[in-house]
């Protein structure tokens, strides 16, 4: 009961200021980091501000992207739009991290501040271009009730599971998949969009 009474002033804040979450790292299988479309690496990760550790942080919200303010993967308060494809040519060509064996994609999800929490939803685009999502499970989940909570400045493991038999055909090479997550924040959602390939086996991957 405590926690909930401590949590009513950030409810009330969420109303009025925004908070992020941030996915600031993908680890691929094939040793390949990524991050989420419109991240700036030089963003400080040690503070809740909004300026400067709000700036590259994703605003997903379905009304903006059907009026065209947006694009599906929503718009950072530094950067703008985020613009799906010129991001992902961008990704693809630094190398895409790809999927682990079991099909699970490995996140990073930083919370800049209270409703940065999670729990946070994950679809997937096979074509990459975000006009058809598919839902995934979410195996780790970053800790939140409404996507409120105390932590802030804190990187929490998220964990999706691309949905049995997906295959990715988007990007430069046919290869490429978005995978888009978010919470339910007021003030958000927040959340992003990260670009990722299929596991490949390789023969080496035996010893």
């Amino acid at each position: 009961m405590k926690f909930i009474y401590q949590l009513v002033p950030l409810l009330v804040a969420a109303l009025h200021v925004s908070a992020h979450g941030v996915i600031t790292n993908v680890s691929g299988a094939n040793g390949i980091a990524g991050q989420a479309f419109g991240v700036v690496a030089t963003t400080p990760r040690t503070g809740s501000k909004r300026d400067p550790f709000q700036q590259d942080s994703s605003i997903i919200r379905d009304r903006e992207i059907s009026s065209g303010k947006a694009g599906v993967c929503g718009r950072t308060l530094g950067g703008g739009d985020n613009d799906v494809q010129a991001m992902l040519a961008a990704a693809s060509s630094a190398g895409l991290p790809s999927v682990a064996a079991d099909g699970s994609v490995q996140m990073t999800l930083h919370q800049v501040n209270g409703d940065g929490a999670g729990p946070y939803s994950c679809q997937v685009s096979a074509d990459a271009t975000g006009q058809n999502f598919v839902a995934m499970d979410v195996t780790q989940q970053v800790p939140g009730i409404a996507s409120i909570s105390l932590a802030k400045a804190t990187p929490f493991p998220l964990v999706a599971q691309m949905p049995a038999g997906m295959t990715c055909t988007g990007g430069p090479t046919g290869d490429a998949c978005i995978v888009r997550c978010r919470n339910v924040a007021i003030a958000g959602p927040f959340g992003g969009c990260v670009a990722g390939q299929p596991f490949t086996f390789s023969p080496f991957d035996i010893f």
